[in-house]
């Protein structure tokens, strides 16, 4: 078992997590002729959310505050860990029938306070582009931390009202996503019911290019999202 596969499991199994699919065993099996690891987890009845960005079912207000909600709530737990994600993308996220986010995948995910699995001397770190901080794919080591995660959450939220990724919409080249990440300012654009564009706010923030210019952890940015609540208005309420 390589290195990054026994993390993931390690991670998933001993973390205290109520939004990732529980791991019921793990195993190796003799499948033609290789020795191939197996994982049994549990099912979530849901959708992968890059489905619904594809049909484009765009993200309610109100879905978009409890979707942002779960993830800070998710990504303040992985820093009780000393866990860095660094991959928080559509692809890696479903919502059940309920409404429940549910984040998979810890491949890349980064221990802090342990010997990294990428070489220092790299000049790229594991990364998707589009959703990847600046910091993260420019494997500046020592800027990494929860922060990363926080700018993911905040760039797969603005998609989900949008429909666009504002880093890789009209990009030509993985080189081009990158290039724009570290000097587009994604759009501010007017949410129907943020009326005082305190959550449209929040989210610039928490995709800000520097690490310092973001929430400093996922409780401040619990924090401002709560104090935003107060100005929203969401469709039908009363």
């Amino acid at each position: 078992m390589d290195a990054r596969s026994q993390r993931e499991i390690d991670i998933s199994e001993n973390g205290e997590f109520n939004c990732v699919p529980t791991i019921y065993e793990t195993g190796h099996v003799i499948y033609e002729s290789a020795d191939t690891l197996y994982i049994i987890e549990q099912r979530i009845d849901g959708e992968e959310l890059r489905n619904r960005i594809v049909r484009g079912e765009l993200f309610t207000l109100k879905e978009a505050v409890d979707f942002l909600e779960q993830g800070l709530v998710f990504i303040k737990q992985l820093e009780k860990m000393n866990i860095v994600h660094r991959d928080i993308k559509p692809e890696n996220i479903i919502v059940s029938a309920d409404g429940k986010v549910y984040f998979l995948d810890f491949g890349i995910a980064r221990i802090l306070g342990v010997p990294s699995l990428t070489k220092t001397e790299a000049l790229v770190g594991p990364h998707t582009p589009g959703y990847a901080a600046p910091e993260q794919f420019n494997n500046l080591k020592s800027d990494i931390d929860s922060r990363a995660d926080l700018f993911s959450i905040g760039v797969v939220t603005y998609e989900c009202l949008t429909g666009k990724n504002p880093f890789s919409e009209g990009a030509i080249s993985h080189l081009d996503i990158l290039q724009r990440t570290e000097t587009i300012t994604p759009v501010s654009f007017q949410i129907q019911g943020d009326t005082h564009q305190q959550f449209m706010g929040l989210l610039s923030s928490l995709m800000g290019k520097f690490p310092s210019r973001r929430p400093k952890n996922a409780s401040q940015a619990l924090d401002w999202l709560n104090a935003a609540k107060s100005t929203l208005q969401y469709e039908g309420a009363k």
